[in-house]
């Protein structure tokens, strides 16, 4: 007998046996009294409408019983887990589900048509967000401060009164160092241009005119001087060329607030205490709802 019950199996069975009870008494209360998993025409149709949408073709008739029987493990499992409790606690889970409820409230959001006069005054608010990128085409002549040292933005700046008053293609020639570096680069955007020589480098550039030799200006390389060929953009596109943009971003910003509306209009559900912490700090009770700066920043969409 005493072999018998220092068998593993038996310890298995009996704490198995211990958690069907607990959970039992732990069973959640929407589950339905008799136990009942209802399939019913709607639910079978939408299970071969997302089969046909994945496979491009209806199921077959074993294929669709196959879907069914799927459900079906799947309802029972998740009945199951919310049975024992699995829900509770969970990271993913309650990130999950504010998640599904945050979607749901913005879904159910209806925006009103904005008119052309709510749009244009939400692009005069941000016109950076809708600012045509600005290109610009130039040539350098670098000066390698690891060949000459300090010596380096002298040659530069004396290179640039030989070349004052010169095109592109004459005297910058015979000036400056070796370098794999391009010496004509193409229409270039700011930012490539920041990455490829640096933030001064491109914030310099950007306020040089186009038809002669300016600098030097120091990059993360050396010393250059530019030329600068041609530059695109920079500037605000009227509202006709940016519509859809603008309407986009409004839209989205009213959505982004309606979802705040209604969190701060469930929070005032609750009685929110905050306990002392260990930094000391006094316990807060009801403590005023954290808004969302990104949108709370937001002007309101008229």
């Amino acid at each position: 007998m005493r072999t018998f019950l220092r068998e593993p199996l038996v310890h298995f069975l009996a704490l198995g046996a211990l958690l069907f009870v607990l959970f039992g008494f732990r069973a959640d209360p929407d589950t339905p009294v008799d136990g009942r998993i209802v399939v019913n025409a709607g639910k079978i149709e939408q299970l071969m409408t997302v089969f046909s949408r994945v496979w491009n073709r209806p199921p077959s008739q074993q294929e669709r019983d196959a879907l069914i029987e799927d459900h079906i493990r799947e309802e029972v499992l998740y009945r199951e887990a919310l049975a024992m409790g699995l829900d509770r606690d969970d990271t993913i889970i309650r990130r999950r589900l504010r998640q599904k409820l945050e979607f749901m409230t913005e879904a159910a959001s209806v925006a009103p048509r904005p008119t052309n006069e709510d749009l244009q005054r939400w692009l005069d608010a941000h016109p950076d967000n809708f600012r045509v990128a600005q290109t610009v085409a130039f040539s350098q002549v670098y000066f390698k401060p690891d060949r000459r040292g300090e010596g380096a933005l002298a040659a530069a700046t004396q290179g640039l009164a030989r070349l004052k008053g010169t095109a592109t293609d004459t005297a910058a020639i015979d000036l400056g160092d070796p370098t794999t570096l391009p010496r004509d680069l193409p229409l270039t955007s700011m930012g490539e241009l920041a990455n490829l020589f640096g933030p001064e480098f491109a914030r310099q550039l950007a306020q040089l005119a186009p038809g002669g030799w300016a600098g030097p200006i120091q990059s993360g390389y050396g010393w250059h001087l530019v030329y600068v060929n041609e530059r695109r953009g920079g500037g605000s596109k009227p509202l006709a060329d940016v519509r859809d943009a603008v309407e986009r971003e409004w839209t989205e910003v009213h959505h982004k607030r309606t979802v705040e509306a209604t969190y701060q209009k469930l929070r005032q559900k609750y009685l929110v205490v905050i306990e002392r912490g260990i930094d000391g700090a006094a316990p807060l009770a009801q403590a005023a709802p954290a808004a969302d700066r990104s949108v709370a920043d937001q002007p309101e969409p008229e």
